[in-house]
């Protein structure tokens, strides 16, 4: 049974070994207690390298070859200390090797040399046995600390890269989506110039006029989004958002969409606006103005026989709502389950998929919604629900 002087020893050496974060600092630490706890008259510590070889790592009080000594793994046996002993020159008569194991595995060994040739006291190695074993517990836990650190730095620069990837594939994608905007939003630029042309051939310099006032917002609207893409690829911080009118904006796309319907059977296809007004909400005009083009732009090609398009605004459940609706097929329950995936279309190479996806992302972005009303041969209705600006 250990004495309390033992425990108090152990107990010692055991808060010291516990501060130490590795082998470097704990094995010094033994060695120091061997000679001031065990009363031996030399000591050395031998450490297992990564490498599979064996070397002192500390040592106190012995001769110069035998705190240079390496050998291998094999040579920590219970032939260690007879090892040393021929290397110090007859100055220790007896030694001891005690191997420094914990469930980790085995660190070492702790190799203590004694001038006379008598064995120490069983308090001696007791103390000894349970500095040795500390040793190896606290060797245990810096090691796992270091595979830990080491797994932590490896997970973090997994981490950046895949950030990395993600924020490629997420421009990549980015890219898409605004590519299939600026083909929405540009569209109308010829059927404008177009009428400008024809406008200022018949001397209606009036209708050239707002033709090219309706040209220049849609540039405006153009080159806005084009700044959103440069922004994301320089990872620039997002502009603020503003407060905008929806029943403005809801104006706006439609003038903007409106000439695609010249490619359609323009007769027996319209839009009615049933803009009321609304309180304002907090969030990036381009960007909504984008969402109710893409909109409009589907419920013109998914009626390619003509029919009646709706936009409204309105106020409902505290948010503000914007309404596109059309009377055309309607969306089956098989498409409708995947109409906001990126890249899913129904219409074959003539679709990116990108539409609705860009509309549900940039609801997403302003802390709205977009909800689908839909019954097959009764059309279907995609409401964006934006939250109130504060203070409205």
């Amino acid at each position: 049974m250990a004495s309390p002087g033992s425990i108090d020893v152990l107990v010692r050496f055991s808060r010291l070994a516990s501060e130490a974060r590795s082998g470097a600092e704990i094995l010094p630490l033994l060695a120091d207690a061997a000679i001031d706890h065990v009363s031996a008259d030399g000591a050395v510590i031998v450490e297992l390298t990564e490498t599979g070889l064996a070397r002192v790592a500390a040592s106190r009080a012995v001769p110069e070859a035998m705190a240079q000594w390496t050998g291998d793994v094999d040579a920590l046996d219970s032939a260690l200390g007879t090892q040393f002993l021929s290397l110090g020159a007859k100055t220790f008569a007896r030694a001891h090797a005690l191997p420094l194991v914990s469930t980790g595995g085995l660190f070492g060994a702790l190799v203590l040399f004694f001038a006379d040739d008598k064995d120490p006291s069983d308090r001696k190695m007791h103390v000894a046995r349970g500095l040795a074993d500390m040793a190896a517990i606290a060797m245990g836990r810096a090691a796992h600390i270091a595979k830990l650190a080491q797994v932590n730095t490896e997970l973090r620069a997994s981490r950046e890269v895949l950030a990395r990837t993600e924020r490629l594939r997420a421009l990549g994608q980015m890219a898409a989506g605004l590519s299939h905007d600026l083909k929405n939003i540009l569209n109308p630029l010829s059927m404008h110039a177009q009428i400008v042309k024809r406008a200022i051939a018949r001397g209606n310099m009036e209708q050239a006029n707002q033709s090219l006032d309706e040209m220049g917002t849609v540039i405006h609207r153009g080159v806005e989004t084009i700044d959103r893409l440069r922004a994301f690829s320089r990872q620039s911080a997002e502009a603020p958002a503003k407060r905008v009118d929806l029943a403005l904006l809801a104006r706006e796309s439609v003038a903007i969409a409106r000439p695609r319907m010249s490619s359609r059977v323009a007769a027996l296809s319209r839009i009615l606006e049933e803009l009321c007004d609304v309180p304002p909400v907090l969030g990036q005009a381009d960007e909504i103005v984008g969402a109710v083009v893409n909109l409009v732009a589907n419920a013109i090609d998914a009626m390619p026989e003509g029919g009646t398009i709706t936009v409204r605004t309105g106020v409902r459940d505290g948010h503000a709502f914007l309404t596109v609706a059309d009377s055309g097929p309607g969306i089956t329950p098989e498409v409708q389950a995947r109409v906001l995936e990126p890249f899913f279309t129904t219409k074959g190479t003539e679709g990116t998929g990108l539409g609705l996806a860009n509309v549900f992302a940039t609801m997403q972005r302003h802390g709205g919604s977009v909800s689908l009303e839909t019954e097959p041969g009764k059309g279907a209705a995609f409401t964006l629900s934006f939250p109130l600006a504060n203070g409205t």
